[in-house]
């Protein structure tokens, strides 16, 4: 059910690239339930109100969830009446069981720094000169098979207070991080969600919004698939990366929507084996430092592929990333075999960005090598800085280009020293500015094709859910489908606390989606809606005939947000009579 403006599906990527990680990967689907959790707190569009704030709901979510383990089955956490909010502290996810969070449910994350305590220290929430001091929200460890499901939100409340002994404190997570920057030393803020040693974890629709620190973190995993998740926080909450393969294999993260203060997506290699065998595929990503590869390569990262990849930058962010691998002597090693394909970037500060020197002052004997970087079908349609660099002579940066274009760009945009290029076939914009210290150029171009097109549409933030009902229902049985048009990104920290001052109802929250959404069975209009307040609207849909129905939904437009198309929904209508349940 992804948006159509995602152009291939996994495993089905531009001719002549072939998916790196070497699972065959198919679309998740939800598990039969093992035990429902009736929402008992109800949430507005500011949240939870203050009466809730002690109202947990961990121990019955842990406590089923541990009754529910290696069944492969979920604990689902579901809406009851006007009631649609969970409160948590930290948990776990045992081997085999799926937490599904229904859609019109938020999961909300303890306040409170001494439920995310790692050790008796209690130094969660203070800064210091180690970052260790805090558990995970979600933490899943040694339990294969696991997932995280449904059209729900899981929402880390960085922007807001932290609660110390039970009263708003004058920080939230987010101050902590910016405090932490300025003094040179390290946040304690917990993940969203922390993966470790655990083959088979699947993320699925879900949507993750406001982390503390990092969203989705992973160690040492194998067989990851991350498909049509959302995740969403602001471009100033410093540390807030998507997803964060580190040195796991066989990762695929697809179809999704990644906005926020740091990495969209980030593979490392900081721990034996490295990591490997990535594909990141058909994904939009909002605000963020880019498809980064680092910095800690120093067990290597190999056969990874960025590829139909969508980046709407914001210009006044001047930390927005494109295309990145980073590294530098203290934590590098041999990053080898990456292609970045079909990219799409507007307001992109540094579209592309290879650098062996991250860490001003660093030293050590790692040196970052950068060996076969594929750019192929690359173009930012806004200027931008480009930095491509090998560490030395003797370790100089090899990567090919063909069909790359930054627009505007000239020459003192340009940094670049001991890179070995190979051009072409089709052209590179900046190919005749390729003329730095120890750069050698190969020129290969063999045809006037025209850069990759990039229209404005693809950059809107905002997507749609098309949520599917029963595989099969009768002909004369009455349909209602559930959608949902969401925004993809949130306004700044800043200019959410700065409209605080005056507005107690401020929310980080995009306007809103208005206008409509049409059900298509084939090309028939058989349902419309206006969009209500919440994230989530229903459609009744005309009774359809006997047979196989394919359903799309398309959504009107408004000012804010462009029309476009979404999902795909197979329902059977037959002619007898299904038994009831």
């Amino acid at each position: 059910m992804m948006s159509l403006r995602f152009i291939a599906a996994v495993g089905l990527v531009t001719a002549g690239l072939a998916a790196q990680d070497a699972r065959t990967v198919t679309e998740p689907s939800f598990p039969p339930v093992c035990t429902s959790l009736d929402a008992q707190l109800s949430a507005g569009p500011t949240g939870l109100p203050s009466s809730s704030e002690t109202q947990y709901d961990t121990s019955r979510i842990q406590n089923a969830l541990d009754s529910c383990a290696s069944t492969g089955q979920a604990v689902e956490l579901r809406s009851s009446g006007s009631n649609n909010a969970f409160l948590t502290a930290p948990i776990r996810i045992p081997p085999a069981v799926t937490l599904l969070v229904d859609a019109g449910v938020t999961v909300y994350a303890s306040r409170n720094p001494r439920d995310y305590d790692a050790n008796s220290s209690q130094s969660c929430g203070t800064i210091a000169a180690s970052g260790s001091g805090c558990v995970a929200l979600i933490n899943v460890n040694r339990s294969n098979g696991a997932a995280i499901m449904g059209y729900g939100v899981i929402d880390g409340r960085g922007y807001l207070p932290l609660l110390v002994n039970g009263a708003p404190s004058n920080a939230s997570w987010w101050d902590l991080a910016d405090q932490a920057n300025t003094q040179k030393l390290n946040q304690n803020c917990p993940r969203l969600l922390q993966v470790n040693n655990t083959n088979g974890f699947t993320l699925y629709k879900i949507t993750l919004m406001n982390s503390p620190n990092f969203h989705v973190s992973l160690g040492t995993d194998t067989n990851f698939t991350a498909w049509g998740v959302k995740i969403i926080a602001p471009y100033d909450a410093r540390n807030t990366d998507g997803i964060d393969p580190g040195y796991s294999s066989n990762v695929t993260i697809t179809n999704s929507h990644i906005s926020d203060g740091d990495d969209n997506v980030a593979v490392g290699g900081g721990n034996p084996p490295g990591a490997m065998n990535i594909s990141v595929v058909n994904n939009f990503f909002g605000n963020g430092h880019g498809a980064s590869i680092g910095s800690l390569t120093q067990n290597g990262v190999s056969n990874v592929l960025f590829d139909h990849i969508t980046i709407a930058g914001e210009a006044a962010d001047t930390n927005q990333n494109g295309i990145r691998i980073k590294s530098d002597v203290s934590r590098g090693g041999l990053v080898q075999n990456i292609t970045y394909s079909n990219f799409c970037m507007r307001n992109v500060r540094h579209p592309i960005v290879f650098d062996p020197f991250y860490t001003s002052g660093a030293t050590g004997n790692l040196i970052p090598s950068y060996q076969n970087i594929v750019l192929n079908n690359v173009h930012a349609t806004t200027e931008g800085l480009i930095l491509i660099e090998g560490h030395d002579p003797s370790v100089a940066t090899t990567i090919s280009l063909s069909n790359v274009q930054v627009d505007n760009v000239k020459s003192s945009d340009i940094t670049e020293e001991y890179t070995t290029y190979t051009l072409g076939p089709d052209p590179v914009n900046f190919g005749s500015l390729l003329k730095g210290t120890g750069v050698t150029v190969v020129d290969n171009v063999s045809t006037s094709n025209p850069p990759l097109d990039c229209p404005d549409s693809i950059f809107a933030p905002v997507m749609g859910e098309l949520i599917p009902g029963p595989a099969q229902i009768e002909s004369r049985q009455a349909l209602t489908l559930a959608v949902q048009v969401i925004p993809t990104k949130e306004i700044t920290y800043r200019s959410y606390l700065a409209a605080l001052q005056s507005n107690p109802a401020a929310t980080l929250a995009l306007p809103r989606p208005t206008g409509t959404v049409t059900i298509y069975d084939g090309s028939s209009a058989v349902g419309t809606t206006t969009l209500g307040d919440g994230a989530t609207t229903s459609i009744p849909v005309t009774i359809m005939g006997a047979g196989m129905h394919t359903l799309t939904a398309s959504y009107s437009g408004d000012a804010n947000y462009p029309a476009f198309t979404f999902g795909s929904y197979n329902v059977s209508a037959t002619n007898h009579r299904l038994p009831r349940r």
